[in-house]
Parts: structure tokens; C-alpha cells; sequence
């Protein structure tokens, strides 16, 4: 196993082990619950691992090009879900709260 990702932002953790497991990487999340310390100077980041040492490079660049993606996106106006009505990130493919997908946008 070999750590890729550490961030105090267990959304983005979330974000980039998704991201490998959807290239096919094997990966989770280590330290996942640790937001839930009563102490926050003992709150350790959640980190992403992969299980396979070999996918570490091609890991390493889809990592990098998730949070470019979220950085790129991270300043837009959220989307509203025409389902639930609720806001999401730009970031986001599929609306959080209730995971339809988001409507493709069209062109002018």
C-alpha cells in the first residue's frame, strides 16, 4: 500500500479515491473518521492509499488532475438539481443529496 493524497478535507479525500477507483485503481481512505476528534490539534488528515504499489504513478497523476478539476470548478456557481432542488458543486456529476445525474449543459 502507498499514500497519494492527505488532505484536512475529508470531501476531497472522498473526491480523489473516487476518481481512482473509477480508473480502476483500488484505493480508500485512511484517518477517515478523524474529523470527529474532540481535540483539533489531534485530528490527523484523511489520506488516500492505493493497495497496489505499481499503480502509484498513474495514481499519482489522476490525483493531480482531480483537484485540478476541482480547483478549475471550485470558484463557478453551484448547479441545482432539477430533482430535489438542491445545490451542488460544479465539481459534482451527481447531486449529493439525492445522486440523480446532472442534466448535460448545452451550448449557446
Amino acid at each position: 500500500m502507498r499514500k497519494v493524497f492527505s488532505s484536512n478535507e475529508l470531501s476531497e479525500t472522498v473526491l480523489v479515491r473516487d476518481a481512482l477507483v473509477h480508473h480502476g485503481v483500488d484505493a480508500t481512505i485512511h484517518n477517515e473518521h478523524s474529523g470527529t476528534s474532540a481535540i483539533p490539534a489531534f485530528r490527523p488528515p484523511a489520506e488516500v492509499w492505493i493497495k497496489n504499489a505499481g499503480d502509484f504513478a498513474s495514481a499519482r497523476r489522476i490525483v493531480a488532475d482531480a483537484i485540478a478539476t476541482l480547483d478549475s470548478k471550485s470558484n463557478q456557481a453551484p448547479w441545482v438539481c432539477p430533482a430535489c432542488e438542491e445545490e451542488n458543486p460544479q465539481s459534482f456529476d451527481l447531486c449529493w443529496s439525492c445522486q440523480r445525474e446532472r442534466e448535460p449543459r448545452h451550448s449557446a
